[in-house]
């Protein structure tokens, strides 16, 4: 009957093809059926490579983009938000994410396109509202905090003849990531102050008393 069959194999096992004069023989356990070895003698044996991801850390370090396990760039999320990074305004389209189809390949360029023309109609950009902020008269730069952040939204800067760290709120995503390190405790979060949460923690442990 026609149609098409397929087998599973492990990585570490793949089908082993063998036979000379014409005549093919292709050898594979498949996974599906416990591990049973499966001959077949096919008439064309064709083999398809798979698709390597460029170098790209020169691009991962400017743009601030992720990767995946396999050195494309990453995605927010592959069904809600499929061409979306976590830097707002950068869109990945096509076989940027990892291997496509042309199809496929249209279909993400057309989405990001919308989202850009969507930005450009709109005029402006709603920014994070609970960014961290720094308190210059107690940072030292000391750098931790350019390190832990994972957007480039640190940055060092001279004020009143000192270097001081200066966060970029239309960067910044509030994440939190840079107070921590911060041995002088110069850095807090919009909302989440550590007076505001010590409050918070104060206000719950009444209600639990």
């Amino acid at each position: 009957s026609k149609g098409s069959l397929f087998l599973k194999f492990a990585d570490d096992d793949p089908p082993v093809v063998s036979g000379g004069d014409g005549a093919l023989q292709v050898a594979v356990h498949d996974r599906v059926t416990a591990g049973e070895l499966i001959e077949l003698e096919p008439d064309l044996v064709v083999l398809v490579t798979g698709m390597e991801a460029r170098q790209n850390a020169e691009l991962v370090d400017v743009l601030k983009i992720p990767l995946d396990k396999n050195g494309f760039f990453n995605e927010i999320h592959p069904k809600l938000r499929p061409v979306e990074t976590v830097m707002d305004g950068i869109f990945i389209v096509g076989a940027s994410q990892g291997p496509k189809n042309v199809p496929e390949s249209v279909a993400s360029a057309l989405a990001g396109v919308s989202k850009v023309a969507g930005l450009l109609l709109k005029g402006y950009v709603d920014l994070e509202p609970y960014v961290a902020e720094v308190d210059a008269a107690r940072c030292s730069w000391c750098g931790e905090c350019q390190q832990a952040c994972i957007y480039g939204a640190i940055e060092k800067v001279t004020q009143d003849g000192r270097q001081v760290a200066r966060i970029n709120p239309s960067a910044c995503k509030g994440c939190g990531a840079c107070a921590p390190p911060c041995p002088e405790n110069a850095i807090e979060l919009k909302g989440y102050t550590d007076r505001q949460v010590e409050g918070m923690i104060s206000a719950l442990a009444r209600e639990v008393a």
